[in-house]
């Protein structure tokens, strides 16, 4: 058993000298840190004094259509924020977006390498046939033939016995008839002509700006610019932008393109690129954070002027959302609006830095109730909000086993503020074992050793789950005792046995006699393992209140009732074991929260 191998180890006197910080899982002694850098003892690595205080930015009005950058203010303005009344400085408001990584920026997962294995071969009636591509003509009638010909310099086809075709700028819908034209006025009668694009030229196009590998990309004047962007690795999402990429030829600007488009309505301009043309992808532009109740929580950039409302859509606000909460992180004064979805001042303009949260604020109407053990009828119960538990007792049907005196409730919120208490008490303890002092080699492998089963001890104690159980006294009011939603509540059995646990020979349980004790059951497990005195010994009645003798915990002379639970937990010499009284601490926390001391 555990606990038994952790009181072996208490075997150390509690008198220490110049003490020295041990590593109690290697043995080797850890410097004091209060000799580093030159301190002293008493003193912090950084001193108020020497901490520069964080700058906030310059206000500005929560709906002005305005996109201004952030200017930060003189740090000695902080010094009369007492004499101003203005908030403390809100650490997020200006780190809001270096703490943005980059799965949560909307487009990030557009360039996955999908577009870069695929070129784009398809049928574009508006393509402008180039120098370079490739035309399949088919010939038959008066001459026949089959020939692949690829656009000259000249912008040309040279088709034998027909001379030069110009076909350079002709619209690929128009490439047919035009060819049978020109075909035509040689050969006047009986023969057919069919051209088509085989396949669009070869081109090189730069892409440069806030890619992650810019540089000359190969592929097909058909190919749409997500191709070239996808082989550049895409856009780096912490620097470049998805709403502002450009295509160049030479120092003319040939088209604009916003991907957002592309990504929520499946829009895409059909650009027909040329060798040595360039895909700029320029610098990030203002940013807002979407959260909550949407399709997609991301940081969003936007153009402006952009509406509230418009990010909204593009993050796809849920339709179980009711309200929507904005907070402005700009200017020396935090803003926060929260108004219901739909609102009219949904159509302001967004500001960089904005942090949109989409929430469904519904007042409960009803809770859910789990009825369990010992009654007839059904388990489930709906009942109003404010409903008691009275007022479930008033619908159950109980069974001549029922059992109502030992009636118990578990709430989700009392399990979830147990456990936050025993982990701050397992941290606080497993803190006090790695800080442990030494005076001597000899005592830091005591140390050493005592210390590796408390950690083993609170690595096994965290598993532990407590029940949440709310102790119902016996003189309860139950209409005083107001349910909430998810409470458990457990009707026991009636039952003539009486339980024994913890630090006895024989655990068992045992059948209730009239007039015993808790000294009686005690004695008839075999007594106690260690000489213990009274007060480590605990009375659980069936409702889980803890029982005690004249306001005392000392129970030996306590009659005990069927039903009931006596555990007796372990005795510890603190003079001898350095966190005995830490350990016990937690022992008793987790016999009362849960009541599994037996699997420690």
């Amino acid at each position: 058993m555990l606990l038994t191998a952790l009181l072996a180890g208490a075997s150390l006197s509690s008198a220490w000298a110049q003490q020295q910080l041990v590593d109690p899982r290697t043995g080797v002694p850890l410097p004091d840190p209060t000799q580093s850098q030159g301190r002293t003892p008493g003193t912090s690595a950084a001193s108020p004094s020497a901490q520069t205080s964080p700058r906030l930015p310059t206000p500005q009005p929560l709906w002005e259509d305005r996109q201004t950058p952030l200017q930060y203010s003189d740090p000695s303005r902080e010094e009369r924020r007492a004499d101003t009344g203005l908030a403390p400085p809100v650490p997020e408001a200006l780190a809001a977006e270096s703490q943005l990584t980059e799965y949560r920026v909307f487009g990030s997962s557009l360039f996955q390498g999908r577009f870069a294995r695929e070129s784009f071969r398809g049928f574009n009636p508006d393509y402008l046939i180039s120098v370079g591509d490739q035309i399949d003509i088919q010939l038959w009638g008066a001459v026949d033939g089959q020939l692949q010909l690829q656009v000259d310099p000249q912008g040309n086809l040279f088709i034998p016995r027909v001379g030069p075709v110009r076909v350079v700028n002709v619209r690929n819908a128009e490439l047919n008839e035009h060819v049978l034209r020109e075909v035509r006025k040689v050969y006047r009668e009986d023969v057919g002509v069919y051209a088509t694009l085989a396949s669009a030229e070869p081109v090189k196009v730069f892409v440069s700006g806030f890619a992650r590998r810019p540089g000359l990309y190969p592929g097909y004047a058909s190919d749409s610019i997500l191709n070239f962007i996808d082989r550049a690795g895409g856009i780096d999402p912490l620097s470049g932008s998805y709403v502002d990429v450009r295509v160049l030829r030479g120092d003319k600007l040939v088209t604009a393109v916003n991907l957002y488009d592309f990504i929520t309505r499946g829009r895409l301009p059909q650009i027909q690129l040329r060798d040595g043309d360039s895909i700029f992808v320029g610098p990030i532009g203002p940013t807002v954070r979407v959260e909550g109740l949407v399709a997609s929580p991301a940081q969003f950039e936007f153009l402006p002027p952009t509406r509230i409302d418009q990010v909204l859509t593009m993050a796809g606000i849920s339709g179980r959302a009711t309200h929507v909460s904005l907070t402005r992180n700009q200017g020396r004064r935090r803003e926060i609006i929260y108004v219901p979805v739909g609102d009219p001042r949904l159509a302001g303009p967004v500001v960089t830095g904005d942090v949109i949260e989409v929430i469904a604020d519904r007042q409960i109407g009803q809770i859910a109730v789990t009825l369990e053990g010992e009654h007839e009828g059904s388990g489930q119960y709906v009942l109003p909000y404010s409903a008691t538990l009275a007022d479930l007792l008033a619908q159950v049907e109980f069974s001549p086993q029922s059992e109502p005196e030992g009636l118990q409730l578990y709430r989700v919120s009392v399990a979830e503020r147990q456990k936050q208490m025993l982990d701050e008490m397992l941290n606080k303890l497993e803190q006090a074992v790695l800080s442990a002092r030494s005076a001597t080699a000899e005592e830091a492998s005591l140390r050493t050793r005592e210390a590796e089963l408390v950690l083993q001890f609170v690595e096994r104690a965290r598993d532990v789950e407590p029940k949440g159980q709310v102790v119902l006294p016996r003189e309860l009011d139950a209409g005083s005792i107001a349910l909430e939603d998810g409470d458990v509540v457990r009707i026991p059995r009636s039952s003539q046995l009486v339980s024994v646990h913890g630090e006895v020979y024989l655990p068992n349980a045992f059948v209730w006699r009239k007039g015993y004790h808790v000294r009686d059951y005690i004695n008839q497990a075999g007594g106690l393992i260690q000489k213990s005195s009274g007060d480590q010994v605990l009375l659980i009645r069936q409702s889980g209140e803890i029982a005690s003798e004249n306001g005392q915990r000392f129970v030996m002379s306590t009659q005990v009732e069927p039903g009931d639970e006596i555990l007796v937990l372990p005795t510890v010499d603190t003079k001898r074991f350095q966190f005995g009284k830490d350990v016990i601490q937690v022992i008793y926390q987790i016999a009362i929260a849960a009541g599994v001391l037996a699997r420690l």
